[in-house]
C-alpha cells in the first residue's frame, strides 16, 4: 500500500484486529468476499476472479517445533528434562500437538547453542 495515507493504513489495521483470526473465518466457511470485507473494513469489495476457495494450511512440523525448543537454551531444556522428562508443544496456528521424549529433548539440547 505505497500510496495509502496514514488514515487508510490505520483503518485497515483496525479492521484486521476487529476481524479476528483468519482460521476462525475459514472454519465459519465464510465466502472470500465476506472475509475481504471484514479484513479491509470496506463494504465495496470488487470481485476480480470467481471460484476462489480459500484453504487454510499450516506449515508446522515436529522439526520446526524442535528448532523452537532449541531457542530456549540448554539450561531450560535441562530443567524440562529433569522435571518433566518430556515436552509437548502446540502450534498456535493450527493447534496440532507435538510430543518430545526425554531422548528427543536431550538431542535438541545437545545441538542447541
Amino acid at each position: 500500500m505505497p500510496d495509502a495515507t496514514e488514515e487508510e493504513i490505520s483503518k485497515v489495521e483496525q479492521a484486521i484486529f476487529k476481524a479476528g483470526a483468519m482460521s476462525r473465518m475459514l472454519d465459519e466457511k465464510l465466502e472470500l468476499q465476506e472475509i475481504a470485507k471484514r479484513i479491509t473494513g470496506d463494504e465495496k469489495i470488487e470481485i476480480i476472479q470467481n471460484n476462489i476457495i480459500p484453504v487454510y494450511q499450516c506449515d508446522c512440523s515436529k522439526e520446526h517445533m524442535a528448532e523452537g525448543l532449541a531457542t530456549i537454551g540448554k539450561e531450560e531444556l535441562r530443567s524440562i528434562i529433569e522435571k518433566e522428562g518430556r515436552a509437548e508443544t502446540i502450534c498456535h496456528f493450527c493447534n496440532k500437538k507435538y510430543e518430545f521424549s526425554k531422548k528427543e529433548l536431550e538431542d535438541i539440547m545437545n545441538t542447541a547453542i
